[in-house]
């Protein structure tokens, strides 16, 4: 990889160089977008328009900093038009451009709010559901049918190029994503993530932003960053809206939620809670084969569980403006998830070809999860023009788990006839994590296109895990030894990063590194086993964009990340399924090391094709140990290998007609497995997938949507897929005087979500079925009222992110 990167990064510096020399001495119109409050104005649609017959002659978007430029402009005159949703339209004077002449620059822009129009005046503006940019692709939650009544963990499901594989989120590569609220990380995997993201309902949400080659600012933990941007609000008063969802098909859901935010001059206060309640099961079919000599083993199990969940979830917190240029604010989001789990698993056992025995294992979970999060945080701008931004993070998280498990085993012939005593098992399992998080981020305005980013983290997190499993002996319960153990998990790490933009001519370059160097301690007392590890680790990124022509702008781009394991990934606690199947974590897992590339074509604002590179060393995946002489096989995760993919994406939005419209996603990918064990033979698979969403506007009010998944068979991690494909559709209709909004939508229609493998890594010969409850008829209810242009809350989620993303539980839990 060193040849690799040192190639890479010699191509982006002549890459740059060229177009440096190419752009000396041409004519150009430059200037800066802001908003009402004179902050940069980013993602406005910029348009140079011919003077005086309006002919439309090239296209831009503002960058971070509110800057956007033309080149390459031909003498004649000209104007410009500005436009970005929530503002009124911008035209410019007239610019004449004259031959022998230098580059204009325009004066500042400062956009006025809709709100601000008198009320007479009904202003509409269309957004995509699918919008492309050359550094990230914007899905429009709030245009999305199918999504309505669906929590964030479900809408990430249908996502281009995401996909959701349990509870753990992957994009760019099959690595974990990095999440954000509101452009701050939250970084939750596992169950935490799962936890947060179910809190959220897509009511709440306007867009998720896809991100796959995030700065340096960002943690370097994940595949990518997806940003879910909530809902805005634009003016002082209040504002009150509430959505009630319920689905039925495979069990039920039901989620009721209300949100409320005041403004006034300088406070603003909001809050938000959320009820859900849901019952959904789970099935898992397992096939084994274990062969030793001329002699065949058989062990087929059949799992269902059903959980039956409830979830109350809030937020709240408030801002203060201290001056025009400063805030300070806070933010307590919290949950509690009460839930009870029922398992019920038969595992039939033959010997060659001859059944010999029943095992039936019944169990019953009560599980109660308590998350409090606290978040202080400040952000100013300082010196003329605002040219100095300093912001500034506190966070803690508070995370309690408590689950009671109690388990029996009955053991039959092949006729049904009990064969011994049942076993009786009763296993207690808490979890108390902490997590401490701070940080500061800095920015300096240098020029109207040039800014420098810089900050500091620290992070700090204490694990303690105990589980205590006793076996019924004699009508008392006794300790196992081999099963109980106390597993404590400390980890500290201290990060610094710099992040640098600027234009090249027409190249726009982000540059960063980011330092991080990890403390981690892994401590299990039974037996006691210690490994105390300390890494440190640069992470370069860059990206470069750069316009062709009025039609096409390409990037280019490379970054290095890392994804750390879960804390309960960790954890050498046994979960058990039966007698022969088992789960655990791996104390000695090592993190896994992402290098990323990407070169990429944006037509017109719309299409995007992208080819990319990504390289991953340690890579980590679930497997299955397998002691043939037993027959018992544990699921653990393990860093089995190197694995390189090569990709190709396109993303295609069309309007067949006014009325018809069509977004769709192509991923095709070749993956390649390095396998460590040298008696697993390396592997590699072909991948293809797509998307497709159409969208019907049937009249003003009435509106219809159906989505399509599809995907080949392909190979993951140790596991052949069989393909997977399918369908969903929903409509809408506006009512009560455009205040409220019913949706009626069906999920999975045909109930073919199933995720079917089988596996010959190493001693395997096994083959699976897992099917989630998918299919789902759910009707929702939304309804706002107040004032309906009401100012936001100034976003912040603080900097716990990666740390927390990785309280989830183990995906090796049951």
């Amino acid at each position: 990889m060193n040849i690799l990167t040192r190639s890479f990064l010699l191509i982006l510096f002549a890459f740059a160089c060229t177009q440096s020399l190419a752009q000396t001495g041409l004519k150009g119109i430059e200037g800066k977008v802001l908003t009402e409050v004179m902050q940069p104005a980013d993602a406005a649609t910029v348009r140079l328009l011919h003077h005086p017959d309006s002919l439309l002659i090239a296209t831009t978007i503002s960058d971070k900093n509110g800057f956007f430029e033309f080149r390459d402009i031909k003498p004649g005159k000209y104007f410009i038009a500005i436009n970005k949703l929530g503002y009124n339209k911008f035209y410019t004077l007239q610019y004449v451009v004259a031959e022998g002449s230098g580059n204009i620059k325009t004066p500042d822009v400062k956009l006025v709010p809709l709100n601000y129009q008198l009320k007479e005046v009904k202003v509409t503006a269309k957004k995509e559901f699918v919008e492309v940019r050359p550094d990230k692709t914007i899905i429009n939650v709030e245009k999305s049918i199918v999504s309505a009544g669906n929590n964030m963990l479900d809408v990430l499901k249908n996502a281009p190029g995401v996909k959701v594989s349990g509870e753990e989120v992957l994009f760019k590569g099959g690595q974990k994503a990095l999440i954000a609220i509101n452009g701050k990380v939250t970084q939750l995997t596992g169950e935490q993530l799962a936890e947060l993201l179910k809190s959220y309902n897509s009511s709440m949400v306007s867009s998720v932003e896809l991100i796959g080659n995030p700065s340096a600012k960002y943690d370097a933990a994940g595949g990518g960053l997806i940003n879910i941007v909530l809902k805005k609000n634009r003016d002082l008063g209040w504002r009150v809206s509430t959505t009630q969802s319920a689905a039925v098909g495979e069990n039920y859901k039901f989620n009721s939620g209300i949100n409320l935010n005041y403004r006034a001059k300088k406070v603003n206060l909001f809050g938000s809670y959320i009820f859900t309640a849901s019952e959904v099961p789970r099935f898992w079919d397992v096939d084994r084969l274990i062969t030793i000599g001329p002699n065949t083993s058989d062990y087929k199990m059949r799992y269902k569980g059903t959980t039956r969940l409830k979830s109350y979830t809030f937020n709240t917190g408030a801002d203060w403006a201290v001056s025009p240029k400063q805030n300070i604010g806070f933010i307590l989001h919290g949950y509690a998830t009460p839930a009870d789990i029922d398992k019920r698993n038969t595992t039939n056992i033959a010997y060659n070809g001859v059944p010999d025995s029943v095992i039936t294992t019944r169990s019953g979970i009560s599980r109660n999860i308590y998350n409090l999060n606290y978040n202080l945080n400040y952000r100013g701008f300082f010196g003329k023009d605002n040219k100095h931004v300093l912001s500034a993070d506190m966070d803690y998280s508070d995370y309690n788990r408590r689950s009671d498990e109690e388990l029996r085993n009955d053991f039959f012939n092949p006729a049904g006839v009990q064969v011994r005593d049942p076993l009786f098992y009763r296993v207690i399992s808490p979890a108390d994590i902490n997590i401490y998080s701070a940080k500061i981020d800095y920015t300096r305005v240098l020029s109207s296109s040039g800014s420098v980013d810089a900050g500091v983290k620290v992070s700090k997190v204490n694990s303690d895990n105990r589980i205590d499993f006793n076996e019924q002996v004699d009508g008392n319960f006794q300790l196992v030894p081999g099963l109980t153990d106390h597993f404590v998990y400390k980890e500290r790490i201290e990060a610094g990063y710099v992040n640098y933009h600027t234009k090249i001519g027409a190249t726009d370059i982000t540059a960063g590194l980011r330092a991080e160097q990890t403390h981690a301690n892994r401590t299990s007392y039974n037996p006691n086993r210690v490994a105390d590890t300390s890494y440190f680790n640069l992470f370069p990124s860059i990206q470069l964009i750069r316009g062709v022509g009025e039609k096409h702008q390409f990037t280019l781009s490379y970054n290095r990340r890392i994804s750390r394991p879960n804390y309960q990934d960790l954890n050498p606690f046994v979960a058990y399924i039966d007698p022969y199947a088992f789960s655990t974590g791996n104390p000695f897992l090592k993190p896994q090391y992402v290098n990323y590339f990407e070169l990429a074509d944006t037509y017109l604002i719309k299409f995007k094709a992208a080819l990319s590179f990504t390289a991953t060393n340690d890579f980590y995946t679930t497997i299955y140990e397998q002691n043939n002489a037993t027959g018992v096989y544990t699921t653990t995760k393990s860093n089995v290998a190197n694995r390189h993919v090569y990709g190709l994406e396109i993303t295609a939005p069309f309007d067949v007609t006014p009325w018809w419209q069509i977004n769709s996603y192509f991923e095709f990918s070749h993956s390649r497995y390095f396998y460590k064990d040298e008696n697993a033979g390396n592997k590699h698979a072909y991948d293809f997938l797509t998307q497709i969403n159409q969208s019907f506007s049937i009249t003003d009010k009435f509106k219809a949507e159906v989505n399509a998944n599809y995907e080949t068979p392909t190979y993951f991690g140790i596991k052949n897929y069989r393909e997977q494909y399918y369908f969903s559709a929903g409509m809408s209709h506006i009512i009560l005087h455009d205040q409220g909004t019913i949706r009626l939508a069906m999920s999975d229609i045909f109930n073919t979500q199933i995720d079917r493998y089988d596996t010959r890594y190493l001693n395997l010969n096994m083959r699976g079925r897992e099917k989630p409850g998918t299919r789902f008829v759910t009707v929702t209810f939304n309804y706002r009222f107040g004032n309906s242009t009401l100012k936001a809350a100034r976003k912040r989620t603080g900097g716990a992110a990666e740390e927390l993303s990785r309280m989830g539980g183990s995906s090796n839990e049951n």
